[in-house]
């Protein structure tokens, strides 16, 4: 209380009364006491509002009928690398007719081979058919016969999509010399048969020799050729694709409601990690999430993601073979996968307060079969869109949250005897708690209690004052974990008359709330839930009583 307020009132008190009747001499004042208290500020905790500050880019809260809060964060990883499964290099083949025989002109000679060229992808993956996207097939062919020379290359593995006809290649060399052909493979396809599993194709080499009458073979000649299926991109590839180890994501979500609260002591009851994966390769994956961590989101304080989910790879189904042309897109495969408390550790990673979780996901083609049918395309690609759902039922494990009342320009309290800080709650959320107070000056130096042990005025009678104060009591809470019936507390805090002194030039107090789900909860591990309307709301005040002499 302001000393000028008392002296005002006495003021208009002797102002109403005739002054001129008054005798002061032998007047004694008796000093005025009395007990004093006001408040110093109150601040009220909705769930509701708390969580609408604490959205980020892929953040949201999704509130249900009973109003209870879940938590979640969204990403998308997408894998869209054929390449990795089946890369087919330029195809190059070098033949030559094996006999030339004799003959004296005037006339003609037939030649004719056949050949078996390997049509093999950098992997050896075995091929059923290619279909071109683009590409060529480039023949050059040389001959030293001395007479002019009518060929004909006949690839019969090589056909025209829409009227089935082999590819052919022709062309002329007269007295010998170089002829190169190309033709274009857009539109063609090549089906590889061969039984024995190995992509083998046939090419055939027919070949008329007219010679003058001056003209001969001695059989010494050649008739030989370079063949080239070069400049390749497809639109469609069948086979059998065996294994190969893929990198299917390595994207990360930054976990916002961590780093904003920046607590740990929290324990979610039902979390869950979703992927939604659609995959348009022809190709079964085994999903291997053993690079699955979370982080304090600069690498460090990694917990790995452990459990059945990781011991047994899920498998995500392959798009349907028929379903793909040369020119449309398979159908969409789609395979659902969820990473929760019963398969995984998800619980205790997320008891760690993560920052980030880093999806470094790994992929295994035909897990469960290397000779299944497979196809890919160039568009083909696996998308996962990522949910974690964080249901907001919770324990709490001395879960801290941070607050603080400013004291204005200061407290007068020179004429007080004895003064308290008083607390008193009212508790809606599932937990009770305990208040830590230190009292700071404006340069936020605590001026009681001493918290460090080593300072020669460290008083630890004085910490356990304002230590662990239980103005914080749990509500009642039903067997679901549900609040029933809001709590309230009231604790007063003694301050010493060096403490009183102490607050007349402090600036603020700062308040730290200690939650705990109650114990007898914790212990048959029923997890409490956040509503979005809980509150709890803390008020802070000073009394105690004064003596004034006027």
């Amino acid at each position: 209380m302001k000393k000028f307020v008392f002296i005002i009132v006495s003021a208009s008190l002797i102002a109403s009364c005739n002054v001129g009747e008054l005798e002061f001499d032998n007047l004694e004042v008796t000093p005025i006491t009395g007990v004093f208290s006001f408040p110093l500020g109150e601040s009220t905790y909705i769930m509701r509002d708390l969580v609408a500050n604490q959205t980020g880019d892929s953040l949201s809260f999704q509130e249900d009928s009973t109003s209870l809060y879940t938590l979640l964060y969204y990403d998308t990883i997408t894998y869209s690398t054929p390449d990795d499964l089946v890369q087919i290099d330029d195809i190059n083949f070098s033949g030559a007719i094996g006999t030339i025989p004799t003959a004296v002109g005037p006339g003609t000679v037939n030649l004719g081979d056949s050949f078996e060229i390997s049509y093999d992808p950098q992997e050896n993956e075995e091929l059923d058919s290619v279909f071109y996207e683009s590409g060529d097939l480039t023949i050059t062919t040389t001959s030293t016969i001395a007479g002019d020379v009518a060929y004909t290359f006949t690839i019969a593995n090589t056909t025209n999509v829409n009227n089935g006809n082999p590819i052919t290649v022709t062309g002329n060399i007269s007295n010998g010399g170089t002829d190169m052909q190309t033709r274009s493979l857009i539109g063609h396809k090549t089906v590889l048969t061969d039984p024995s599993g190995s992509n083998a194709l046939a090419v055939d080499l027919d070949a008329v020799v007219t010679l003058s009458g001056m003209q001969s073979l001695a059989g010494t000649e050649t008739l030989s050729f370079d063949l080239t299926y070069g400049n390749q991109s497809f639109s469609l590839i069948y086979g059998k694709f065996g294994q190969d180890t893929i990198q299917v994501g390595d994207q990360s979500i930054e976990i916002d409601f961590f780093s904003q609260t920046a607590r740990e002591g929290i324990t979610f009851g039902n979390p869950s990690i979703t992927f939604d994966f659609r995959n348009l390769f022809g190709v079964p994956i085994g999903i291997d999430f053993e690079g699955v961590f979370g982080d304090d989101g600069a690498g460090g304080n990694q917990v790995f993601l452990t459990g059945d989910i990781v011991r047994n790879d899920p498998v995500i189904e392959g798009s349907p073979l028929d379903s793909p042309t040369p020119t449309t897109p398979g159908d969409i495969a789609q395979t659902i996968v969820e990473i929760n408390r019963d398969n995984s550790n998800l619980v205790q990673l997320l008891s760690q307060s993560p920052e980030r979780l880093v999806f470094d996901v790994a992929g295994i083609s035909n897990p469960e079969s290397t000779t299944a049918g497979n196809y890919l395309q160039p568009t083909s690609s696996i998308t996962a869109n990522v949910t974690l759902e964080v249901p907001m039922e919770v324990q709490f494990v001395n879960f801290q949250e941070e607050g603080s009342f400013g004291l204005g320009d200061g407290l007068d309290l020179s004429n007080v005897d004895s003064a308290f800080i008083r607390l008193v709650s009212n508790n809606e959320l599932p937990f009770s708690g305990a208040v830590n107070l230190v009292v700071q000056d404006a340069d936020s130096v605590n001026l009681f209690p001493i918290t460090d042990t080593t300072d020669p005025q460290f008083d630890q009678e004085q910490l356990d004052r304002f230590t662990n104060i239980p103005v914080i009591k749990a509500p009642l809470i039903n067997f679901n974990g549900e609040v029933t019936d809001p709590s309230g507390a009231t604790e007063d805090i003694a301050l010493t008359k060096e403490e009183v002194e102490l607050i007349s030039g402090a600036s603020h107090i700062i308040i730290t709330m200690v939650l705990n789900t109650p114990v007898t909860q914790t212990s048959r591990e029923i997890y409490v839930k956040i509503l979005a309307d809980y509150t709890l709301s803390l008020k802070v005040g000073i009394g105690g009583k004064f003596n004034l002499d006027l």
